[in-house]
């Protein structure tokens, strides 16, 4: 009979082989590569901290860390001297900074964007991981742009030049209606051209008619230069064609009538901004000037709320009654009756 106790069992050849495993691989690791910061991108000009995370057992000594962009070495830690800055970062990072697991770069340039090697050796082990970095060069900035509003024939003109940007930025062009928060039509750019140093070049042309737009009032251009995975953008909005004006009626008048005093007309044809209608009663005084401010209007010098368009000038239908408007004797009579009639049925209701 065969001894069984000494023939080895699957489940004990399983546990001794991750054994093994863990044991031959519990040596230095690089975590992550990442850059400190709020964004995933870095502007040209400004700082940038790389960072190497790396875990280590207890028994392993760091002694070396590499940098590399792209495959070739531009930064060098070492245990036993002072780091060293070569190619794109020469003269660019900060030396004095020993840690060998940060990289801090003083100035970062378009030449810089590329693929970031740390690699980190122990004492006869090697561990390494990487990161993208994005550098973007703002060259579009506001002078940039240039618009044009004739209130005249209601048309506008947007106009945009811009060399130097980096990298190639993608479009987010269009009219918007502020009162739906979205866009009504998108707008591609002109052109976008390679420059021989690397930057693009991205002009934009535009003409608006009202013709095109008389069912659409509060809209505005945006348009905004972006990079696809980023939250970065530049660019502007601007609101077409002015105001609306007031597109509601003036408020109504009973045993009145108003006029328009002062009108001017937006490009929508509506009542523009400043316009004023003046009431007055059947006897000929006046009562009120209203003005149209904000799209609303309201008595001048005041403000007036919305209800305040469900009441009437010099009356109220609720029995005549005043509302702070002078009105005529005979509405004044009305008034007086229709308080009377009101005692008269209450009384008569409550003797019953």
């Amino acid at each position: 009979m065969e001894n069984s106790r000494l023939r080895p069992t699957s489940s004990w050849i399983n546990i001794i082989f991750i054994f093994l495993i863990i044991r031959g691989t519990s040596s230095i690791t690089v975590t992550e590569v990442l850059l400190v910061s709020a964004h995933q991108y870095v502007i040209q000009g400004d700082p940038a901290l790389l960072a190497c995370r790396y875990i280590a057992e207890q028994t392993e000594v760091v002694t070396e860390v590499e940098w590399e962009k792209d495959g070739v070495l531009v930064y060098l830690w070492t245990l036993d001297n002072p780091p060293e800055a070569k190619d794109v970062l020469e003269g660019k990072a900060d030396l004095t900074v020993t840690t060998p697991s940060q990289l801090q770069i003083t100035e970062v340039d378009m030449a810089m964007q590329g693929k970031y090697t740390c690699r980190v050796r122990t004492n006869g082990k090697t561990a390494q991981n990487e990161m993208f970095l994005m550098v973007i060069v703002d060259a579009c900035k506001e002078d940039a742009w240039k618009t044009n509003t004739d209130m005249v024939n209601c048309i506008e003109t947007v106009n945009m030049h811009c060399i130097g940007i980096f990298p190639k930025p993608s479009p987010a062009c269009g009219v918007y209606s502020e009162k739906t928060g979205k866009y009504l039509n998108s707008v591609p750019f002109d052109s976008v051209n390679k420059l021989l140093n690397g930057t693009f070049e991205v002009s934009f042309n535009r003409r608006f008619v009202i013709q095109d737009w008389i069912n659409n009032t509060d809209i505005s251009f945006r348009c905004y230069m972006m990079y696809l995975g980023t939250p970065w953008r530049s660019g502007i909005q601007h609101k077409m064609f002015g105001d609306a004006g007031c597109t509601d009626k003036p408020p109504i008048v009973l045993n009145g009538f108003y006029n328009m005093t002062v009108e001017f007309k937006s490009c929508w044809g509506f009542p523009s901004e400043g316009s004023k209608v003046e009431y007055s009663c059947k006897e000929g005084f006046t009562v009120e000037v209203y003005v149209c401010t904000g799209g609303k209007w309201t008595p001048e010098g005041s403000t007036i709320s919305d209800e305040d368009y469900l009441k009437t000038i010099c009356g109220d239908i609720n029995f005549g009654l005043m509302i702070g408007y002078e009105c005529p004797w005979g509405v004044e009579v009305m008034v007086y009756l229709a308080l009377f009639l009101t005692m008269y049925l209450t009384y008569d209701t409550l003797t019953i």
